[in-house]
């Protein structure tokens, strides 16, 4: 089957968001279109489009008098944006266990064994450790059975990217302690164990404890 070309609003929409998701345009920067447009060879017009759709997924804010700006989190807010994380995923994860199969299990702890190489390194790729530690829940949530929560994950995890939050603090942080308890949720999966409310409640427990660390040791 032979699938049809991108259109150029679709081809602005994807590298503007890939640049915000990797960090190349950070929180506050502002999107000025004329200069996207010339950077990608383009109208303005499909730049103000994409624009337009990153702004509805919560990527993009407009400023009255300045105009759009890539959007960024306040101290309250990356917390919420965490706490709906551990929601879901802890409920992605219950919903996972009795799908999952060993090829899903086998790729979350290679993901987790690469996480813990780069987490012994002496210097740490702050991007790498989001990156593992990313890979690792989507190889496990991926697997629930619900489209919208796998949807709804995806959408925050891709807030929490844009906001470089925790790509700052995390890594030196958490990631040692979250390996550990990434091979405890690997552990109750490949036990078969089939109370979700104990699985829900360690998934969540997990991704609560980020905000947790950082709270402590950073107020």
């Amino acid at each position: 089957m032979v699938h049809p070309e991108p259109s150029k609003h679709e081809l602005a929409y994807r590298e503007i968001r890939e640049r915000i998701i990797d960090g190349r345009l950070g929180p506050g920067r502002r999107l000025v279109l004329s200069t996207l447009a010339r950077e990608l060879d383009i109208s303005p017009v499909p730049v103000r489009e994409a624009i337009r759709r990153l702004e509805a997924e919560g990527l993009v804010a407009f400023e009255r008098n300045v105009g759009a700006r890539v959007a960024t989190l306040q101290d309250d807010e990356w917390e919420q944006l965490v706490e709906m994380l551990a929601l879901l995923d802890g409920f992605a994860f219950a919903a996972a266990a009795p799908r999952v199969s060993p090829e899903d299990l086998a790729e979350a702890r290679a993901f987790n064994g690469q996480l813990r190489e780069v987490a012994s390194a002496g210097q740490l790729d702050h991007a790498l450790v989001m990156a593992l530690h990313r890979r690792f829940h989507r190889a496990l949530y991926r697997c629930c059975g619900n489209r919208y929560v796998i949807e709804s994950l995806d959408g925050i995890w891709d807030r929490i990217d844009a906001s470089r939050v925790l790509v700052t603090l995390y890594p030196a942080l958490r990631v040692a302690a979250a390996v550990e308890e990434h091979d405890e949720l690997l552990e109750r999966l490949e036990r078969g164990e089939d109370d979700s409310a104990v699985l829900e409640s360690c998934a969540r427990e997990h991704n609560l404890n980020a905000i947790r660390t950082i709270r402590k040791n950073v107020t």
